[in-house]
């Protein structure tokens, strides 16, 4: 579906395709940052935990902006939708 000149769909799209690259970023730095704790690297563990929230308030974000791409198109669609 096309509005106001944007592939929407594609859109929507391009940020489920971000959305899993930053998830995969998001295990990676756990993982890591478990990695180095066991290892006796603390201040690496807690730069790498520091690393994975930020990797979740961006997927957060991404949200977000999948969800105003949403309601974008229902409104220039000029459908109305209340949560009951």
């Amino acid at each position: 579906m096309r509005t106001n000149g944007v592939n929407t769909t594609q859109l929507e799209a391009m940020i489920d395709m971000t959305d899993d690259y930053v998830a995969v970023g998001y295990r990676w730095a756990h993982k890591m940052a478990h990695m180095a704790g066991d290892g006796g690297f603390e201040s690496a563990s807690e730069k790498l935990h520091a690393a994975q929230h930020l990797l979740a308030d961006a997927r957060a974000l991404l949200d977000e902006a999948k969800m105003c791409v949403e309601e974008g198109v229902t409104v220039a669609n000029g459908i109305t939708a209340k949560r009951v």
